[in-house]
């Protein structure tokens, strides 16, 4: 198995993305895992602050060396393997909130982050960071008990993390072994969707782009979302941070 055939763990450490690239650059081997009980700065996509408590979530980075077909689906192989662990251990379906938010009944449930390093049309690596609420007990965070879930308060029973962590890694090498076999994982994505034919807003965090309005229609081959905006023309994002309108 390439994903998890090495790990490093932290009790504490700063942020495993970090660690991860310092690993890249110095040569570490494809599949390995910085883990860790605590982030003093981790974050999440647009930099955003992720709650987890010590000892309680999981909090990976992963350091892979795709090639640049391959990049698109490196979320889907995430997303994928994160929603089959939560089957696998609850009784809940889970879903994805385009681009990459695993939720279980319209919470959040894990979220990916993705950095890759590029030289021309080659990939020199790319770090794959996964925060998954395992035992955290959101009802006791006013800020997030509305909007965010975790397998304890599925479940309403603490898991093993060891046990949960197991299952996601195989999950993981299954679909990245997949993606670098050349094989697509867009239907199967697609499949678990939650946004489409839903009206949703595009934000575009960080950049000066406005926000833009629409149905989301379908899913095209490399993860971009079509949206069918309100003035009838069509746009297809590939980025962004969707919204659900409450119409």
């Amino acid at each position: 198995m390439a994903i998890g055939s090495k790990i490093i763990h932290f009790s504490e450490i700063d942020s495993t993305m970090n660690y991860c690239k310092k690993l890249a650059l110095s040569g570490e081997p494809e599949g390995t895992i910085v883990s860790t009980e605590y982030q003093n700065i981790g974050r999440g996509r647009f930099d955003r602050k992720w709650i987890s408590p010590y000892g309680v979530n999981i909090q990976i980075s992963i350091l892979l060396k795709p090639k640049i077909e391959h990049l698109p689906y490196l979320n889907m192989a995430a997303s994928l393997a994160i929603c089959e662990t939560t089957e696998m251990l609850t009784n809940a379906d889970a879903f994805i909130k385009w681009p990459n938010d695993v939720q279980v009944n319209n919470k959040k449930l894990a979220g990916i982050l993705i950095e890759s390093s590029l030289s021309g049309r080659n990939v020199e690596y790319s770090i794959l960071g996964i925060g998954f609420n395992v035992n955290i007990d959101v009802e006791t965070y006013t800020d997030i008990k509305d909007i965010a879930t975790s397998l304890k308060n599925i479940t309403k029973s603490t898991l093993d993390k060891n046990t949960v962590s197991e299952i996601l890694y195989k999950r993981l090498d299954h679909y990245y072994s997949k993606v670098t076999r050349g094989e697509s994982l867009t239907n199967q994505w697609a499949s678990k969707i939650s946004t489409i034919g839903k009206e949703i807003t595009v934000g575009f965090p960080g950049t000066k782009r406005k926000s833009l309005s629409g149905k989301a229609e379908s899913i095209l081959p490399d993860g971009s979302i079509q949206v069918i905006l309100h003035d009838g023309t069509i746009f297809n994002a590939s980025s962004g941070e969707v919204s659900i309108s409450n119409i």
